[in-house]
């Protein structure tokens, strides 16, 4: 177990680090020391860092945390995992609040260490001064010139609201942005226009420092708990992986990222003014006033980053679903309508719908085409390569 102390107000409080014994522990301990005064200064919080600890868990770090609020201490567990090729410049390090392979194989392949600290049990206020806390204190104990963070949903407000302990957030499904200076890259999704409280869009485009991303048919939830219709399983980890790797060079080369790729409110529509096709088993949208992204002839939507599955796709994707049994759970999934193989099988259920004979031919061609959509992603630095193989991969099982 590694630890350091810093002292506040009297008392000493071990906080973690990978220091060697002697004089070196000694400026750590100044340094931590120095940390948790500036941080209640400059945030208005009385938050304090009491303990910060590693220990070795297999191939990576267990990590403990004890965090002071008003009062009361909370204690926040996580895990850390270094790189296998330590970056021979400056430290860097990805901080995760949910355990997740979406992104942290990525980081750690491009040199970043990945902390994921799970602050679900703090009570709400003590969540953004507790992730202050912390990183401000890893910043010093463990030489990181860099700290990026990733989020979802409610933790991705939290970290909007602790946006000045980071030099970049990727954030998806978030209902507010960070105030300040911090760069950061916001995504969302199709289900966050057909929830209870629908998303209202932006007048305006995106500021210097931020950049929006619209994932075009992808629901962030793909459980199929209770739902009547397929369940929209279309991922949204290729593109959170472009989106990080843009945020990494943005961050320590300043390298712009691409453009904004996101609806502004001229690219909705009142939802019940949508067309939409002749879709069998298509699920009766949600109730109620909302402006919803614009759609096409096969009820797909029109704006945002359309990512090569929905491009060329061989589906009606959308962000909601029906319930199957109305006593049961909530279905929170979308929904997937799968186009009819034939001209004949369409017909035959009323499906308005080319099928996919008609729209592309042959698997051959469909597999070529995706080839090229998925490429100039690629070099619009939307893709990474080895997403677009799999896209293309995928393709070859088209059915046809």
């Amino acid at each position: 177990m590694n630890r350091i102390s810093a002292k506040r107000g009297g008392a000493s409080s071990p906080i973690s680090a990978r220091s060697p014994a002697g004089s070196k522990r000694t400026r750590a301990r100044i340094r931590g020391a120095a940390l948790v005064g500036s941080l209640a200064f400059a945030y208005g919080a009385n938050a304090e860092l009491l303990t910060f600890e590693t220990r070795p868990d297999g191939a990576n770090e267990a990590v403990h945390a004890t965090v002071k609020l008003d009062g009361t201490s909370y204690d926040i567990a996580g895990t850390l995992a270094k790189p296998a090729k330590p970056p021979s410049g400056a430290k860097a390090l990805l901080l995760e609040t949910q355990p997740s392979d979406d992104v942290k194989p990525l980081a750690l392949e491009r040199g970043l260490a990945v902390l994921s600290l799970d602050f679900a049990k703090l009570p709400d206020k003590a969540r953004a001064p507790a992730l202050r806390d912390v990183l401000g204190h890893l910043r010093g104990a463990l030489k990181m010139k860099r700290v990026l963070g990733r989020a979802q949903g409610s933790d991705a407000d939290v970290m909007s609201d602790a946006s000045s302990a980071f030099d970049g957030l990727l954030l998806h499904d978030a209902s507010r942005e960070p105030a300040g200076p911090t760069r950061f890259i916001a995504s969302w999704g199709d289900d966050v226009y057909w929830r209870e409280k629908p998303r209202v869009e932006f007048a305006k485009g995106a500021q210097p420092n931020a950049r929006r991303f619209y994932l075009a048919g992808i629901a962030a939830s793909t459980t199929a708990t209770n739902c009547v219709a397929p369940v929209n399983a279309r991922p949204l980890a290729p593109a959170l992986r472009a989106l990080f790797a843009a945020l990494d060079e943005w961050t320590a080369k300043g390298v712009a990222p691409p453009a904004s790729r996101a609806p502004l409110d001229v690219d909705l529509t009142p939802a019940q003014d949508l067309k939409w096709p002749k879709i069998p088993a298509l699920p009766a949208p949600p109730e109620g006033a909302r402006r919803v992204p614009k759609i096409d002839a096969d009820g797909n939507e029109v704006p945002g980053l359309r990512l090569p599955d929905l491009a060329l796709p061989i589906a009606t994707f959308t962000g909601f679903n029906t319930q199957k049994d109305k006593k049961g759970p909530l279905c929170v999934a979308g929904a997937a309508i799968p186009f009819a193989a034939t001209k004949v099988d369409r017909e035959k259920n009323a499906d308005s719908r080319s099928s996919l004979v008609e729209r592309y031919g042959s698997r051959a061609y469909f597999v070529a085409t995706m080839r090229v959509i998925a490429d100039k992603l690629v070099k619009e630095r939307l893709l990474l390569q080895q997403d677009a193989d799999a896209y293309v991969a995928a393709a070859r099982s088209a059915p046809f």
